[in-house]
C-alpha cells in the first residue's frame, strides 16, 4: 500500500501518501488505494479531522511522468486516465469532513491540486510549489482548472500556469494558495495542532458549515429547506452539551448527535 492510513482515539486520522522515492509521486493504483480509503473515511462518522501528509519530507509531486506512455497514450486514453483520476481525488474534495494539508518540500501538479482541496493548508518554509506542466506540453482539465480558479482566481491561476515557475511558500501564501507558512521543523506540529482544535470542535457543526459553505460558492438562490437547515443544530445532543458546558464553564464532550 503506499497510501496509508493512521487514526488517533481523538478521531484525527492521517492520509499518508508513501512512495518517497518519487516524492510521493501518483501511481495509476495509488488513485485506486486513495479512492478507496476516502470512500471508508467519508461513510464514517467517527472521523473529525483528516491530515494529508506526505512521506519522506515532500507532500506530493503530482502524477508520475514515468507511467504516461503506459495510461496517457493519446488523447482517448489520457481522458479516460482524467476521468478515473478526478473521480478519485473528487472523494477529498467532497468529503464532509475537515481537512488540513501538512505541507512539507514539493507541492505541485497534481500534488497542489490535492493540497488545495484542503480546508486548511499549513506549510513549512521551504516547501515549493507549482504546477510547471506547460514544460512538458500538458494542459490541465477543465475540471482541474475550475478548482484552481475557484481557490485563487483566473490572474493568479494563469500566473502560475504561464510562468510553469516552481515558488516558494511565502509567494504561494501570498497568492492565498496556502493558509499559513511555519518553520519546517514545526510544521507537523502545527498541523496537528489545527486537527486537534478543529476535533474539541462539535462534528456535526464542522460538517455543516462545509457544506454551507459550499452550496453559497454554488450560487444561486437558496431554498427554504436549505435555510431551515441552519437552524437544525438547535436540535441535536451537541447544542445541548456545548450548552450545558458553556454555562458550567467545563470543556464540552461532544458526540456527534
Amino acid at each position: 500500500m503506499t497510501i496509508r492510513l493512521e487514526r488517533d482515539e481523538r478521531g484525527i486520522v492521517t492520509v499518508l501518501m508513501d512512495r518517497p522515492d518519487k516524492r510521493n509521486a501518483f501511481t495509476l493504483e495509488m488513485y485506486r488505494e486513495f479512492g478507496d480509503i476516502f470512500d471508508r473515511l467519508n461513510a464514517d462518522d467517527s472521523v473529525r479531522c483528516i491530515v494529508m501528509r506526505g512521506a519522506g519530507g515532500a507532500f506530493c509531486a503530482g502524477s508520475d511522468i514515468g507511467g504516461f506512455d503506459e495510461n496517457r497514450n493519446g488523447a482517448g486514453q489520457a481522458r479516460e486516465y482524467a476521468e478515473f483520476t478526478l473521480a478519485m481525488t473528487d472523494r477529498l474534495k467532497l468529503t464532509p469532513h475537515p481537512t488540513v494539508a501538512c505541507i512539507e518540500g514539493a507541492c505541485v501538479g497534481g500534488g497542489l491540486e490535492i493540497a488545495a482541496m484542503c480546508d486548511v493548508r499549513i506549510a513549512g518554509r521551504s516547501a515549493r510549489f507549482g504546477v510547471p506542466i506547460n514544460r512538458i506540453g500538458l494542459t490541465l482539465d477543465y475540471r482541474e482548472l475550475a478548482d484552481l480558479l475557484e481557490l485563487l482566481g483566473a490572474t493568479r491561476t494563469l500566473e502560475i500556469l504561464l510562468e510553469g515557475h516552481v515558488f516558494g511558500a511565502d509567494e504561494a501564501l501570498g497568492k492565498g494558495l496556502i493558509t499559513r507558512v511555519v518553520d519546517d521543523d514545526v510544521v507537523a506540529i502545527q498541523a496537528y495542532e489545527t486537527a486537534r482544535r478543529i476535533a474539541t470542535g462539535a462534528p456535526l457543526v464542522n460538517r455543516w458549515h462545509k457544506q454551507f459553505v459550499r452550496r453559497l460558492q454554488a450560487g444561486g438562490a437558496l431554498t427554504e429547506p436549505e435555510l431551515a437547515q441552519a437552524y437544525a443544530c438547535f436540535e441535536t445532543e451537541d447544542y445541548r452539551n456545548g450548552q450545558r458546558a458553556f454555562l458550567k464553564k467545563e470543556r464540552p464532550v461532544f458526540a456527534g448527535r
